[in-house]
């Protein structure tokens, strides 16, 4: 647990405390502008308002409610991230002895593991924000309809006429409004929202950055089949809530498969180039340099032997009538 009566820090811990500070402060100050976006794409901007044909199959299944709901994914998003960093950072420590170190800061003596387990959520969260951000834009951009929106919507044309009416089976339409009898305006709206899958991008790069991050940085001595096991859990569960997004009649397979290589995406470049989870320190280094470079021996003795067991004139002792031989042979061409 963290202390704050611990004694006064020197000069340098409050140099480093000054400099930790600002880097919070910075980093908060990025967190932010990465909500900006989503903040707009929510409450102020509409997304884009596409045409349909009415005799389109593809928009007309019924409505059904979420298998996994926002609360659901909520907690898949934040509960299994935060379970599986704090048991590996508070492993780390363990393993290396030092459990029981602190660091001070601002007053309080506070355990590195728990410094760590904060680093590595913030890599986390900015990498999740990222794949926000660009599903949000994707969705407003695009505006493409969900497979239950004729049901949601329930167009109406400037004339009074729907897509029941026979005239306008294969008509493309523009100009409409919604109905919407027995469906809410956040749902009339949401049925626009389409492409890509929110759902899919996020868990996916939830469940494949938890995985990769068991894979880099937990290691299990009795059985590394235990770590296998909780990867693949973490994958299926990803690709069950995906599955149900085109169950429930909430978005197209094609949907699903953009919205899955979004977040596929956003766990490897966070894992790669924000948090440096296969990024070798320079003692993995040094010892592939020791154990899988080439390694220098004394080969004086084994060339010795084998100039020892071969035939005149290739003998050591023989080596200056060898060597007479040939300037000999030289002269005598020239």
């Amino acid at each position: 647990m963290s202390t704050c009566s611990s004694p006064r820090p020197d000069t340098t811990q409050l140099v480093e405390n000054r400099k930790l500070l600002h880097r919070l402060i910075l980093d908060l100050l990025i967190i932010i502008l990465l909500l900006i976006p989503v903040v707009l794409c929510e409450f102020v901007i509409e997304p884009f308002r596409r045409g349909f044909f009415c005799d389109d199959e593809t928009i007309r299944y019924p409505y059904k409610d979420n298998t996994v709901t926002p609360v659901i994914l909520g907690v898949l998003l934040s509960v299994p991230p935060l379970i599986v960093l704090a048991i590996g950072e508070y492993a780390r420590q363990y393993k290396k002895g030092a459990v029981s170190s602190r660091r001070y800061l601002w007053g309080c003596q506070i355990p590195i593991w728990w410094t760590n387990l904060f680093r590595q959520f913030v890599y986390f969260c900015f990498g999740l924000l990222l794949t926000f951000d660009a599903t949000e834009v994707g969705k407003y951009t695009i505006g493409r309809l969900r497979p239950h929106f004729m049901e949601v919507c329930q167009p109406q044309f400037a004339d009074g006429s729907t897509c029941r009416d026979s005239f306008n089976q294969h008509r493309y339409v523009e100009n409409y409004f919604c109905l919407g009898t027995g469906y809410t305006a956040a749902d009339v709206r949401q049925a626009r929202l389409s492409f890509p899958s929110g759902h899919s991008s996020l868990v996916f790069y939830a469940m494949l950055y938890i995985s990769m991050y068991l894979q880099k940085r937990m290691h299990w001595r009795r059985s590394d089949l235990t770590r296998h096991f909780i990867q693949f859990t973490l994958v299926m569960i990803a690709w069950f809530t995906a599955l149900t997004r085109v169950m429930d009649n909430w978005h197209h397979w094609s949907d699903v498969l953009c919205g899955s290589i979004i977040g596929v995406m956003g766990a490897l470049i966070t894992a790669n180039y924000i948090s440096k989870l296969f990024k070798k320190s320079h003692a993995d280094l040094s010892s592939l340099r020791i154990s899988g470079g080439l390694i220098r021996q004394d080969t004086s003795a084994t060339l010795n032997e084998v100039l020892a067991n071969t035939p005149p004139p290739y003998t050591i002792e023989s080596q200056a009538a060898a060597t007479a031989f040939t300037n000999e042979q030289y002269c005598t061409k020239v």
